[in-house]
């Protein structure tokens, strides 16, 4: 037979009767501390059983992305748009970018407005 306590009736009811019987939280702080024990390992092993299998299958060089191929599959649309107007190369372009389209939404928006009540003023 094994050394190792075992789990039984007895000390079911014994843990009731100093925890759960008194209302204490230490059940709860159990339950939490398992969980995270659980937890911890599962994350241990299956990191360590992901990076095993990944380092023979990569060869950890930075691929070459082929942007013909790219721009080829997108939709006609976009593009149309990409050709027009490249996508901006820097922060400074992207901010100046986002600032223009702000300014022609708010135009839109002005626009709508105006036609609402243009239309309101007809009723």
């Amino acid at each position: 037979g094994s050394d190792a306590p075992r789990l039984t009736v007895g000390t079911m009811e014994a843990y009731r009767r100093a925890f759960i019987q008194t209302g204490s939280l230490a059940p709860l702080k159990h339950v939490m501390a398992g969980v995270f024990v659980m937890a911890f390992g599962m994350e241990h092993y299956f990191h360590h059983k992901y990076h095993s299998h990944a380092e023979g299958a990569h060869d950890h060089k930075e691929a070459e992305v082929d942007m013909t191929k790219v721009d080829a599959a997108l939709p006609a649309a976009a593009a149309a748009a990409m050709a027009e107007k490249p996508l901006p190369a820097d922060m400074d372009a992207l901010t100046a970018e986002i600032k223009s389209l702000r300014a022609e939404i708010g135009t839109l928006r002005a626009g709508m407005r105006e036609a609402a009540e243009e239309a309101n003023k007809k009723k």
